[in-house]
């Protein structure tokens, strides 16, 4: 058994590596990554030329805060494809004759779809928080939202955290809806557009609803300053629960339900 789930995680990582959707949502990613970092140093420019009054009422400028939740979204993406591709062109067929024990198969889609967030996601965000370290300076706060190295080395590990997570989460909406198109609809809402719907609810309802969306938990796993409710630990068990709801609704739909 442990064989067979090793080669088909193989399988898996291989026809992955051979989509060209794969390399076009990771170069969005790159992309996006790069257009935060310039955002940045328009926004250093702007601090560098404001009075020192005006300088003191300045905002953090972490970019992660703009780039980590459309990289949840496009690597989210190329996790999707691993299973709603298969049910586009019909070669889930072939998938299942080969490993015909359907939880192995969709926990080997899983794994893969964990390493394709684990990686984009470690990249992104050191790339991210690298870039900044050296566009900031010797900048002091309030614009400089690390003021130790520590506290960027904790923001990578949240910001690689969620964008997993919500790799995972791709691939269960993928396994549940069995269409990429309604995959990203939904993903596109769930991390892009319920931060932004959030945003506008009264005070209450919008530290209670925006503090368990995934974008906002990266800063909230770190344990930063800001306007949300959870401690680390809250966070953490947040993204727990979606890995599950995400995995059992996915493995229960590929399952049970029929290839066709």
């Amino acid at each position: 058994m442990t064989t067979v789930f090793r080669d088909a995680v193989a399988a898996e990582w291989m026809r992955l590596r051979t989509l060209r959707s794969t390399y076009a949502f990771l170069t969005g990613a790159a992309v996006v990554t790069l257009l935060g970092l310039l955002l940045l140093a328009l926004l250093i420019r702007t601090f560098d030329a404001a009075p020192p009054a005006e300088r003191a009422n300045f905002e953090t400028v972490d970019p992660t805060v703009v780039v980590v939740p459309f990289v949840m979204f496009l690597v989210g993406a190329v996790a999707a494809a691993s299973v709603t591709g298969e049910f586009a062109t019909g070669s889930i067929g072939p998938a299942l004759l080969a490993v015909p024990q359907r939880p192995l198969l969709f926990g080997a889609k899983a794994t893969v779809a964990a390493g394709c967030g684990l990686v984009g996601g470690l990249l992104s965000a050191s790339l991210t928080v690298t870039g900044a370290t050296l566009l900031l300076g010797g900048r002091p706060a309030p614009p400089h939202p690390w003021p130790v190295w520590t506290d960027a080395v904790a923001t990578v590990a949240g910001a690689t955290l969620t964008v997993t997570v919500a790799a995972v989460v791709a691939l269960g909406l993928g396994a549940l809806l069995r269409s990429t198109a309604a995959t990203l609809v939904t993903l596109g809402g769930l991390v892009l557009v319920a931060p932004v719907v959030a945003s506008f609810l009264p005070p209450v309802w919008r530290l209670r609803c925006g503090s368990v969306l995934l974008p906002n938990l990266t800063a909230q796993l770190t344990g930063a300053d800001g306007p949300y409710l959870l401690p680390p630990a809250g966070a953490a068990g947040v993204l727990a629960g979606y890995v599950v709801v995400a995995l059992v609704a996915g493995a229960f739909a590929f399952v049970r339900r029929d290839v066709g």
